[in-house]
C-alpha cells in the first residue's frame, strides 16, 4: 500500500481507536483544530438550565450543559477545520453535529463520527451565589469536570 494511502487513512484510524497503530505508520501528525478563543462568557442562570440539557450560547462557539453531576461547558469549534458549530450545526443533549463537513460528537464532546480527529475541549464553569453562570474560556478542564449545582 502506498504511503499516501496509509496517511490518508490515519485520521480514520485515530477516530476509531487505532491511534497507536496509526502513529506507528510513520505519517506526520495532522492534528486537529483547537478552540476559538472566547474569553469569559456569561451563560445565564442555572435555574434556567435543566438537567439533561445542552445549549449553544448565542453565536459564540461554546455550549453550556447540565447532567446529573452538574454544569459543564465545551467549545463548539469543530476539531476538523474549525467551523463554528453554533452558527452551522446542531447542539442538544442527544449530541452535537457540525454542519460544515458532518463531524458528530456526543453531548460531552467525544467524537462519534469523522472527519473530526479530536474531542471538543471543555472549559471551567463558575456559578455565583445568585446562580449566574460564567464560562471561563481561557481555562481548560478535563471532560469529566462538572460544577455542582447547590
Amino acid at each position: 500500500m502506498a504511503t499516501e494511502n496509509i496517511c490518508a487513512r490515519r485520521r480514520f484510524l485515530m477516530v476509531v481507536g487505532g491511534t497507536a497503530f496509526a502513529n506507528s505508520l510513520g505519517c506526520s501528525d495532522p492534528g486537529g483544530v483547537g478552540p476559538e478563543p472566547i474569553g469569559d462568557v456569561s451563560a445565564g442562570n442555572v435555574r434556567d438550565l435543566a438537567e439533561g440539557s445542552l445549549h449553544r450560547v448565542g453565536s459564540t462557539p461554546v455550549a453550556i450543559g447540565r447532567d446529573s453531576n452538574g454544569v459543564y461547558a465545551l467549545t463548539l469549534t469543530c476539531t476538523h477545520e474549525g467551523c463554528n458549530i453554533a452558527l452551522d450545526g446542531t447542539v442538544d443533549f442527544q449530541g452535537i453535529h457540525c454542519g460544515c463537513h458532518g463531524a458528530r460528537f456526543s453531548a460531552n464532546g467525544d467524537v462519534r463520527g469523522g472527519p473530526a480527529p479530536d474531542p471538543l475541549v471543555h472549559f471551567a464553569v463558575e456559578i455565583d451565589a445568585a446562580g449566574e453562570i460564567m464560562i471561563r474560556g481561557e481555562q481548560r478542564v478535563d471532560a469529566d469536570t462538572r460544577t455542582p449545582v447547590v
